[in-house]
């Protein structure tokens, strides 16, 4: 740190531990400003890679694809945190367990967790009311079924996983993004939320942008690269379905190298696919804000992005997008969230 002279009026942030919301400002006599954040602890931003800011070009870049891939387009964006993986069952039953404590969630008649209030909104299922479903309900408390806790969470709504961003916030004393009647975002609050269809795409990539390849780490693809159809990994044996998270680090099957990306990712490719913020329009990249673009105003699906173990390799290409409505559930659809700290 240089020398600072009296009289200069200068600015930081000193974090500290406070369990309050909000913060403390001191304003010195020599000029200095010293403004105090609270940083709570208790795993605030825990597991999350740092996404530099910066600009790339948007879209399909080699090989085939849809129409809604193109035009290639600049796209601008600041700096993010975003979780390494994909949440997982465990982590959503954490999230669940201390919802239903501040009288958040609900369990129906039919064993689908639901938003309190009415029942209306599902945010995902339990392995009784889907077979597909590893998530645990005993009547008290959620739980991830022996052996799956660190599989990424599935049969979870759009509405699912935006519920889980804001309740983890609160479970570590930030503010939430979502308005859970509106279900609007508040991009400017410090909390957790979905990533946009560009942060994702950009986080995907792991700053491999000149040139851009197929997939995050170049133009061909095998099964030690990612978990998709006939990949060939153990979770194939029987039925095919989801790899721990951040399996593909080394010691996979078939054997392969860490498949962590340029920002530190995992299973960006395969897996689950991830749910996003956006409403879907096909003809959106045509006139996409250069600057952080959040998608359309409205629509009738959310963006999904990234493949699955249910698909084939072309699903996996970072330019790939896919959509549903948000109360969709299905065993291939999952998330991971995203942080943009001060």
């Amino acid at each position: 740190m240089g020398a600072w002279n009296a009289g200069d009026t200068r600015y930081f942030q000193a974090w500290y531990r406070d369990p309050v919301a909000g913060g403390a400002t001191f304003n010195l006599s020599d000029g200095y400003e010293i403004v105090f954040q609270p940083d709570v602890g208790g795993g605030v931003y825990d597991g999350m890679a740092l996404v530099p800011g910066g600009g790339f070009q948007m879209g399909r870049h080699v090989g085939g694809g849809g129409g809604d891939e193109l035009p290639v387009h600049t796209v601008s964006l600041d700096a993010f945190y975003v979780d390494a993986c994909e949440v997982t069952i465990a982590r959503y039953a954490t999230y669940l367990n201390n919802a239903l404590a501040r009288g958040e969630v609900v369990v129906g008649g039919d064993s689908v967790v639901y938003q309190a209030g009415g029942g209306v909104v599902a945010l995902c299922d339990t392995n009784t009311s889907s077979s597909w479903s590893h998530l645990a309900w005993d009547g008290t408390a959620f739980g991830a079924l022996a052996g799956w806790e660190e599989h990424p969470m599935n049969r979870v709504s759009w509405y699912g996983a935006c519920a889980f961003a804001n309740g983890r916030g609160r479970d570590e004393g930030l503010p939430p993004c979502y308005d859970e009647l509106t279900w609007a975002c508040d991009f400017t609050a410090l909390g957790y939320r979905l990533p946009t269809e560009a942060e994702w795409e950009y986080a995907a990539r792991g700053g491999e942008h000149t040139p851009s390849f197929m997939y995050p780490w170049g133009d061909g693809i095998d099964g030690s690269n990612a978990n998709y159809q006939s990949s060939g990994d153990p979770n194939e044996s029987g039925s095919p379905e989801t790899t721990p998270v951040g399996y593909y680090d080394g010691n996979q099957v078939p054997p392969g190298v860490d498949m962590a990306n340029g920002y530190g990712l995992y299973d960006v490719s395969g897996n689950v696919w991830e749910w996003c913020w956006d409403w879907y329009d096909g003809s959106y990249y045509s006139n996409s804000p250069t600057d952080n673009p959040t998608g359309p105003q409205t629509g009738t699906y959310r963006v999904f992005r990234g493949g699955s173990w249910s698909g084939g390799t072309s699903n996996l290409r970072s330019a790939e997008r896919a959509y549903d409505v948000p109360p969709y559930r299905t065993s291939y659809v999952g998330f991971r969230v995203l942080a943009v700290r001060p």
